[in-house]
């Protein structure tokens, strides 16, 4: 990874984020973190930290210096220069953070949350609020999470390059894959090409006859499809989805028709894809497409067609067709999203070579621009 973040990109999230803060009349932001895989919160934002365990916390006042307390020094990566500069190790973060509310005398703000729905571990927010009960907390998620979603010159550019990795490391599978090898030979061919450029985090899946995980130390046949998929967290933080389906058989007729239906969907998508429009309008698009070839849906699936995707691999916003888990918005230029639509269509297509297309696209004021601008996303007819 060439290019790294560095001071005036932090200079230019804080100054975003107080913006953010002002208008909404916080005093101060509490933003926690999490130790998981493809949701880890808002540490890696404001201190280029990449998160590999614990739930640190930080507090992130209006005005002043952040405090940054992480469970123990298991940070996987530390920035060159600490963004932060009060950095603490406690084992209960939100201990050093109630202290540090009452050293910045804060004991009467108005103080966010950012991550009290799905980060904040159970009993933390409880804490902070028996030892602080003339402050009123707040939930916040919305103001980190609309920040965060339009990402900086940078951040694209570091997108950018983790994509073309990732490109390259899904090329490698095409290359090696065969009959007789097992599912792990197949998918350590690319773990080589992704670990030599600093991810130390992916999902890794393939999907051949009645399988579909982890890959497994069991031969393949390459008889008929075997359907890769890869998300990777890159050196600087950032995400990147993409799938690829190795044919061993030519397409049918039917399955020729509906990869030509998702391809032109894929691209009416992107064409409408500009700031101001909504990501529901963007569904209705692909599904507008897909009906108008003369394909019927199934019974729908619970899925998100787009969602942003950034420093996490789901960020907001998202959005799905089923009842329950939008949480729809408006397109900005700088905003970033994973593109993965489909349903199950009438006449049907074996879920094995079913036309899955993944892309990523950041949106422009000329619209939306693809992170893959090399990458195929039909088939790949094997030999």
């Amino acid at each position: 990874m060439a290019i790294k973040a560095d001071l005036k990109e932090r200079d230019g999230r804080y100054k975003r984020l107080r913006a953010a803060m002002e208008s909404e009349g916080l005093d101060a932001l509490v933003v926690a973190g999490y130790g998981g895989k493809g949701e880890r919160g808002y540490i890696r934002y404001l201190t280029d930290t990449h998160v590999w365990e614990g739930d640190p916390l930080i507090l992130f006042p209006l005005d002043g210096e952040p405090v940054h307390v992480h469970v123990t020094y298991a940070a996987a990566s530390m920035p060159d220069k600490l963004w932060v500069d009060d950095y603490r190790i406690w084992p209960e973060p939100q201990s050093e953070i109630i202290k540090a509310i009452k050293e910045k005398k804060l004991t009467r703000a108005k103080i966010g949350v950012a991550g009290m729905r799905k980060l904040v571990p159970a009993g933390v927010l409880e804490d902070m609020k028996s030892a602080l009960p003339q402050a009123k907390f707040v939930q916040a998620d919305n103001v980190m999470d609309r920040v965060r979603a339009v990402k900086s010159a940078l951040e694209i550019k570091q997108l950018r390059e983790h994509w073309k990795m990732t490109q390259r490391a899904m090329e490698r599978f095409i290359e090696v894959v065969g009959p007789g090898m097992s599912q792990r030979e197949a998918a350590a061919e690319p773990a080589r090409i992704f670990r030599a450029a600093g991810v130390f985090d992916d999902l890794t899946t393939i999907h051949e006859g009645n399988f579909k995980g982890l890959p497994r130390d069991t031969p393949l046949k390459c008889d008929d499809a075997v359907s890769f998929h890869l998300e990777l967290c890159g050196e600087s933080g950032h995400w990147s989805e993409i799938n690829v389906v190795c044919a061993f058989k030519p397409p049918t007729k039917l399955e020729q028709k509906l990869l030509n239906s998702e391809r032109r969907a894929l691209d009416e998508v992107r064409a409408k894809a500009k700031p101001g429009v909504t990501l529901a309008s963007l569904a209705k698009t692909f599904d507008g497409v897909i009906l108008e070839d003369g394909w019927k849906f199934d019974k729908p699936m619970w899925h998100y067609y787009f969602h942003g995707q950034g420093m996490d691999g789901i960020e907001w916003p998202f959005f799905t067709a089923m009842p329950h888990g939008s949480q729809d918005t408006s397109l900005e230029e700088g905003m970033v999203f994973s593109y993965h639509p489909h349903k199950d269509t009438i006449p049907s297509v074996p879920a094995t070579r079913a036309p899955r297309i993944f892309d990523g696209f950041v949106i422009t004021k000329r619209g939306a621009e693809t992170l893959a601008p090399d990458w195929d996303v039909m088939w790949r007819i094997m030999k």
